[in-house]
């Protein structure tokens, strides 16, 4: 299964939803998502999400 011109979001932009959501800075998020983030260098598509983005991280 490919998606290509499907673009993933930076952890800025994932930052910048928490502060919307829950209050804070950017600052406050950036090393959580840049975490989150890190398996997109294994798989840079939706996948990922699969590796670090549930509850048992």
């Amino acid at each position: 299964m490919i998606f290509e011109g499907a673009a993933m979001a930076h952890p800025y932009h994932h930052a910048l939803s928490s502060v919307k959501k829950w209050g804070g800075t950017v600052d406050c998020y950036m090393a959580v998502h840049t975490w989150f983030d890190q398996s997109k260098e294994i798989t840079a598509d939706f996948r990922h999400r699969a590796l670090r983005h549930h509850a048992l991280s």
